[in-house]
């Protein structure tokens, strides 16, 4: 089993999965995080809780959005803190609640967010972590990623885009000392998902994911799936002729079931 991370960095930190992450990360013995997200009220909130696990919390008030900011952001950060031994980019956007699914303007945030601000967070000090010969990039990505969903294409298509980021830098990066993880996660009960009315099968619980996750990146995997049995169920149903998944998910989507 490989030594706990002496420092983190994770976006989108400020409640959800990411404040989970952060949590069992100080509990694990992890003494020095950055917290980053665009609330900042949220962000002091779990940097106490943080601190009253005996690790210590920098806040960055940070739109992932404004990926040159933020990759140069990063290259700061990394400097400030010494070498960042993990980087977890985290932060995610959903489409708005009712909004058209073909429009660009549906599109636009969650492009900018789930792929461009995570490409931006995991790349930003990686010329600093390939110099020194050790860190982890860990990109916090979605079963959907598998394969399209109807009126889903803002969220599929970085979720998708991201893991191919992940292969493509773990391929680059297999001689250089630097690991790369691509989470992959079902349902999580987060605020993205508080006002869904489609089935969410295994719904989990974001301190269950985390204690999982973070247990799973101690080994350095090229890849996370949670949870286990759904994961194999999508990643089953994406080999399905395309005939039989359109009918399926035709069946299932929201303009054909009225939710």
């Amino acid at each position: 089993m490989a030594d706990r991370w002496r420092s983190a960095l994770i976006t989108g930190a400020s409640s959800g999965i990411g404040r989970a992450l952060a949590l069992e990360l100080a509990r694990g013995g992890t003494r020095r995080l950055v917290l980053v997200a665009r609330r900042a009220e949220e962000l002091a909130r779990v940097a106490a809780e943080v601190s009253e696990l005996g690790g210590e919390a920098a806040v960055e008030v940070l739109d992932v959005a404004d990926a040159d900011r933020c990759a140069a952001r990063m290259r700061e950060l990394d400097d400030a803190m010494g070498g960042l031994d993990l980087v977890v980019a985290n932060a995610g956007q959903g489409a708005p609640s009712g909004a058209n699914p073909l429009a660009w303007e549906t599109l636009r945030g969650p492009l900018h967010v789930n792929f461009c601000g995570a490409a931006a967070t995991l790349t930003g000090a990686l010329p600093a972590m390939i110099a020194r010969g050790r860190g982890h990039l860990v990109g916090i990505g979605s079963l959907a990623s598998y394969g399209p969903l109807p009126e889903a294409a803002a969220y599929c298509s970085p979720k998708a885009g991201l893991s191919m980021l992940l292969a493509c830098l773990a391929m680059d990066l297999e001689d250089k000392g630097v690991a790369v993880t691509d989470v992959r996660l079902g349902f999580v009960k987060t605020a993205m998902v508080a006002r869904a009315t489609h089935p969410m099968p295994q719904l989990a619980e974001p301190e269950d994911v985390a204690r999982h996750v973070v247990h799973r990146l101690l080994e350095k995997p090229r890849q996370v799936v949670y949870p286990r049995a759904l994961g194999a169920a999508t990643r089953v149903f994406a080999l399905a002729p395309e005939a039989v998944r359109r009918r399926v998910l035709g069946r299932a989507s929201p303009g054909r079931s009225g939710s």
